[in-house]
């Protein structure tokens, strides 16, 4: 199984990116989400997902940092 994490600051596309994907048809289950970037790296070190769906404009850190530290951090 496939295990993804959204990270998503609005409620509305979070939402919808976790409830109207059919994931088990492709293998994979949303393991978690996060509502920005800072609470979004906590879940990459707390979950190891195998993919991150991230947005890259959220408040506290942006997606594309948040990969740079989760990667400098050896997360991902």
């Amino acid at each position: 199984m496939i295990h993804v994490l959204i990270v998503e600051d609005e409620e509305v596309i979070r939402s919808g990116l976790e409830y109207t994907i059919d994931w088990l048809s492709m293998k994979a289950c949303v393991v978690g989400s996060a509502v920005n970037g800072e609470d979004g790296l906590e879940k990459i070190k707390e979950l190891s997902p195998d993919i991150v769906i991230s947005d890259i404009r959220m408040p506290k850190m942006d997606g594309l940092d948040m990969i740079r530290k989760a990667q400098e951090l050896g997360c991902i």
